[in-house]
């Protein structure tokens, strides 16, 4: 009872979101949208109040990020320290329009969700690589299909019949 009552009026566990950033690995500005597999650092201050009503560092293991387009595709357990909890993740090769949601609730503390929406868009057409290896097969028939048509032309064109000798 003790504990109950100063949870109830808002003076124990209560938690609060200070600061969200997301960008680019090695980029320290958040793009406008990311491209599938990207490298992408999350990072999340979370804050609660301690007995004399001031906003300190929260402290916990379990706090979890989940990138969700309609179900989630990536869960991981962020890494934590002074507060502010991180995690590296490579996005999906899947492109839509995603969510960074942090939902965490615990017994004794107050329901805390960020959610962050951000689209992931697919490579544009000068970001693939120039030659796929798997289609080296293919690269070689159009090329062998190539050179005979060019010899059967040439040997079409310049062939000539020899005249018929008279007597």
């Amino acid at each position: 009872m003790e504990n109950l009552i100063p949870w109830v009026f808002g003076e124990r566990g209560q938690l609060r979101v200070a600061d969200v950033k997301h960008h680019r690995v090695n980029e320290e500005i958040a793009p406008s949208q990311y491209t599938i597999l990207d490298e992408v650092y999350y990072s999340i201050k979370i804050e609660t109040k301690n007995d004399n009503g001031q906003w300190v560092p929260f402290d916990a293991d379990d706090v979890q990020l989940e990138f969700v387009r309609i179900d989630p595709f990536i869960r991981r357990t962020m890494k934590h320290k002074n507060g502010e909890y991180s995690t590296v993740l490579k996005l999906p090769d899947v492109y839509g329009v995603f969510k960074f949601v942090v939902d965490y609730y615990r017994v004794g503390y107050t329901h805390l969700i960020s959610v962050n929406q951000v689209p992931v868009r697919p490579f544009t057409h000068t970001q693939y690589e120039r030659f796929i290896e798997a289609a080296y097969p293919y690269y070689l028939s159009a090329i062998s299909m190539l050179i005979g048509v060019v010899l059967f032309s040439f040997v079409f064109l310049y062939y000539k019949d020899d005249k018929e000798k008279s007597d």
